[in-house]
């Protein structure tokens, strides 16, 4: 057996780190979140943490199944709790775990809520966990880095020690010597009698299995092969015991997509069936028979020759099966990328490369559903904008958005951001939805998105309009209110006709928006018979009438609503017509009596505002002036205010 010298002793606040991190996830494993136990966990957790990481920018935390690796470099001796908490990680299918200066509370609060879940080997220990500041990777181990052959070797043998300590239960002397792989295998199924040494069996036999298989071009070939001749050595109960061990079917399917890259494929019928012994769902004779002709009698196929083959396997036995996994992919070139869709996006990213590879990775993960994840990934600061740029426009297209706004209820942080990212082209499905949306709080929400993205896309909103309900169109009109420049203005003129009331004020405040109808609409709704709507349009002139509009706010001065006849007499006040005089008159004085005298009208607020504005600019023009004299008689003093006399 290849002896292994003693590395540098793991530093104090690592240590000390890596402990806390053990008793944060058995905290949180207890707990919900928000108790006071968990949260204090994870305070004390922050406080090592930030303590390791005060003489270093980052720790880089390597998982092997009983063992740990830090910065490469593996850790012996271990302390045993650490080696538990290795075992641990393993389990959950943690390949490493990478802390930066700067990690906070929340980020370690995250990461220890995802360790410490029941589905964590489904979920951080498929997708990884990417924040800021702190990294989880899978157990794909050539994410680790190494400088030279040497390092490589030393991988290799970590990983065989640790099934050679498996199988026997113990680690052997150095004076023991080397095993055989039939003593190997001989252990392996005396400890594989109990359900903690088969379960230590198949951990050891996965680490080496996902060392070999991930790193085909640099794995020497003595690993390789002492792993196909342990696995030849076992009989097929043998192995069919250890991989009843797995935490999970899914953790089985992984097992046996690596070693079918490994084994050749006389090897492949003894695996495949252990596996579907242990799933308690054999495979049929059929299946065997077509299986057994593929693989041959020979030595069969290598190299390439064997990765092909492999693929195959895996593609019969999924689609026989009925399942579809993600373990094949006809359009991606490597079988094995296409098991983890937000790594291969992860590395485009990384390498600012958005090769069709990753596209169709980007692809694969939004049709599973998986797209906050995806957009967390993308979204990251470090990322090029042109690379994220490229594969979210290849992604998010509009039947995506379409099936984030049929969900219930609707995840309008994702739907935003996948909106914004269409631009105009979300346009028609945001109006479906707002169309089908039963509630006013979606409405406002969807309202907002259409806002962000409507720019540029007027014509796309106004087409919608005819034969549109009256919802929906007053939405429409709603959004264009708030765009500064429409281009198709007639359809907005339109909508000043339509029937329902509603429509009508917000197809005005529409046509008020843009400079090219703003009179013409004004015109309209002063001379039309709706209260609301005249006041909408008296209120958007600001106190300023123009000349082509004074005869349509003067005849508002005839209407029965005084508020109106208000609004009219201060737009009129610095009109310089004389056409205004006589209506303005009409507010202020009448003829009564059998001599039909002139006398001024009761006070009102817009008897007062008639009579200040022909005091102020028309008090020289001769059929005012007999009003003003009477007006001056007056022992009223809001008249006399009126006639600027008093303050």
């Amino acid at each position: 057996m290849t002896s292994r010298q003693r590395t540098p002793p793991l530093p104090k606040p690592v240590d000390v780190a890596l402990r806390e991190l053990s008793n944060a996830m058995q905290r949180l494993g207890m707990y919900p979140p928000g108790h006071g136990h968990a949260v204090s966990a994870v305070r004390s957790l922050h406080e090592k943490v930030t303590a390791a990481l005060i003489d270093r920018n980052a720790i880089t935390v390597g998982i092997t199944p009983h063992g740990l690796l830090i910065d490469g470099i593996a850790i012996e001796p271990l302390p045993s709790v650490l080696r538990e908490l290795a075992s641990k990680l393993h389990r959950r299918n943690v390949g490493t775990i990478h802390l930066q200066a700067g990690t906070d509370g929340t980020e370690l609060a995250m990461m220890v809520a995802a360790l410490a879940a029941p589905d964590a080997e489904e979920k951080v220990g498929r997708d990884g966990l990417r924040l800021d500041h702190l990294r989880i990777e899978p157990l794909i181990y050539d994410v680790l880095e190494f400088g030279n052959p040497l390092a490589e070797q030393e991988l290799d043998d970590v990983f065989w020690t640790q099934l050679i300590e498996a199988a026997f239960g113990r680690r052997l002397a150095d004076t023991e010597g080397t095993p055989t792989a039939e003593m190997i295998a001989d252990a392996i199924t005396e400890q594989s009698a109990t359900e903690s040494g088969a379960r230590r069996v198949y951990e050891a036999l996965t680490g080496l299995c996902s060392a070999i298989a991930v790193r085909p071009e640099r794995s020497t070939i003595s690993a390789r092969r002492r792993f196909i001749d342990v696995l030849t050595a076992l009989s097929r109960p043998v192995t069919t015991r250890v991989m009843s061990a797995a935490p999970s079917p899914s953790s089985r399917r992984r097992f046996l997509r690596e070693t079918l890259s490994v084994v050749p494929p006389a090897l492949v019928l003894q695996v495949l069936e252990s596996v579907a012994d242990a799933d308690r769902d054999p495979i049929s004779d059929q299946l065997r028979w077509l299986l057994g002709r593929l693989a041959g009698s020979g030595d069969g196929p290598t190299g390439a020759g064997n990765a092909a083959f492999s693929a195959q396997v895996v593609g019969l036995v999924e689609q026989w099966e009925g399942t579809a996994q993600d373990g094949i992919d006809t359009d991606s070139g490597d079988p094995r990328l296409s098991v983890e869709g937000l790594r291969v996006v992860a590395i485009g990213l990384e390498i600012v490369t958005p090769a069709p590879t990753v596209i169709a990775a980007a692809r694969r993960v939004a049709e599973q559903g998986r797209i906050a994840e995806l957009m967390q990934l993308l979204d990251a600061p470090a990322n090029d904008a042109a690379t994220v740029d490229t594969i979210a426009s290849a992604v998010f297209e509009p039947s995506v958005l379409a099936g984030l706004l049929r969900a219930t209820p609707i995840d309008f942080g994702i739907a935003e951001r996948v909106a914004v990212q269409l631009g105009r082209d979300a346009i028609d499905p945001l109006l479906d939805s707002l169309d089908a949306a039963d509630d006013r709080a979606t409405r406002r929400r969807l309202l907002d998105v259409v806002v962000r993205v409507a720019p540029g896309g007027s014509e796309l909103l106004l087409a919608r309009l005819p034969g549109a309900g009256w919802q929906l169109a007053r939405n429409i009109f709603v959004v264009l209110a708030r765009l500064p420049d429409v281009q198709q203005v007639d359809p907005i003129l339109v909508g000043l006709k339509h029937p329902d009331r509603r429509v009508r004020h917000e197809a005005l405040k529409a046509a008020l928006g843009q400079p090219s109808i703003r009179r013409r609409a004004v015109q309209d709704a002063i001379e039309g018979d709706d209260p609301s709507m005249t006041r909408t349009a008296l209120a958007a002139l600001d106190r300023e009438c123009p000349p082509e509009l004074i005869a349509p706010v003067l005849s508002v001065l005839g209407h029965e609503d005084p508020d109106l006849q208000l609004l009219a007499v201060g737009l009129i006040g610095d009109a310089r017509s004389p056409l205004v005089v006589p209506p303005l008159l009409g507010l202020v004085r009448t003829r009564g009596g059998l001599l039909q005298r002139t006398r001024l009208l009761p006070r009102t607020p817009v008897m007062l505002a008639a009579l200040q504005v022909l005091a102020s600019r028309w008090s020289h023009h001769r059929p005012v002036m007999p009003v003003l004299q009477l007006a001056a008689r007056s022992d009223e003093r809001e008249v006399q205010a009126a006639l600027g006399r008093i303050e």
